[in-house]
């Protein structure tokens, strides 16, 4: 089956604008794909053999047509925009802006080191999203050889890895620690935001790995703050937490 991704036709439209996309016989569009026509009101054109049938999660209900209101989920299911697991995709994708923006500073605020661990923690955001859309497993972070539980004892008990016994951001930290407390919040959020779209209740449980991903990566971020409070982060130098 041909698998037609967001990149691809985002990469064919730069080339030459299109107002019509043919998708051929046997062929479909990932989510993100879907997406990208949608918002340009790119009319996906197939034949009659193979026209595509969208589906309401909600009701089954079978449509021709996707209606503004409702975004795709994964495949042809329909959900509205405000579904708990697009929430969850929409909050994701701004922490993966505010990442960009925070690895900007730190390269600007001369901390080399901090903008590479950054970049990891992005690059997992990334894997976050992927294995969320494509519902495949997600594998654990790799971040400094640290397994997931080294990553919580180091951001629970600071005082053992890094000699700090408490730490709260303040204005005299600077600028990098602040835009590293921003990040921490909205991974913050984006905790209470997952816990909405995969644990209805106690006993129904789904998606434990990226419930656990995003608890990691809050603690990680957290991590990151008290590596650059204690002097880690050295201009020129990486890590040496």
């Amino acid at each position: 089956m041909r698998i037609y991704t967001e990149s691809e036709l985002r990469e064919l439209y730069q080339k030459s604008p299109f107002t019509f996309f043919e998708l051929p016989p046997g062929s479909r569009l990932t989510p993100a794909a879907a997406q990208f026509l949608s918002e340009r009101k790119i009319a996906v054109r197939t034949s009659s053999s193979d026209q595509q049938v969208y589906r309401l999660l909600a009701t089954g209900k079978k449509l021709d047509q996707k209606p503004e209101h409702l975004t795709h989920l994964g495949g042809t299911t329909l959900v509205p925009k405000n579904h708990p697991r697009i929430r969850f995709r929409g909050k994701l994708d701004s922490v993966e802006a505010l990442l960009i923006e925070v690895i900007l500073t730190a390269e600007e605020e001369g901390y080399p080191g901090l903008s590479r661990d950054l970049t990891l923690v992005l690059e997992y955001a990334r894997q976050m999203m992927r294995a969320e859309v494509k519902e495949e497993p997600l594998s654990p972070v790799v971040f400094q050889g640290w397994s997931h539980q080294e990553i919580r004892d180091r951001s629970h008990h600071p005082q053992r890895y890094y000699g700090i016994s408490f730490f709260e951001p303040k204005p005299e930290h600077g600028k990098m620690m602040a835009k590293l407390n921003v990040l921490r919040t909205q991974v913050r959020e984006l905790e209470v935001i997952a816990q909405d779209a995969f644990c209805r209740s106690p006993a129904q449980v789904e998606r434990e790995d990226l419930l656990l991903a995003v608890n990691r990566m809050s603690s990680l971020i957290h991590v990151l703050m008290l590596q650059l409070a204690a002097g880690c982060y050295v201009s020129g130098s990486g890590s040496q937490g």
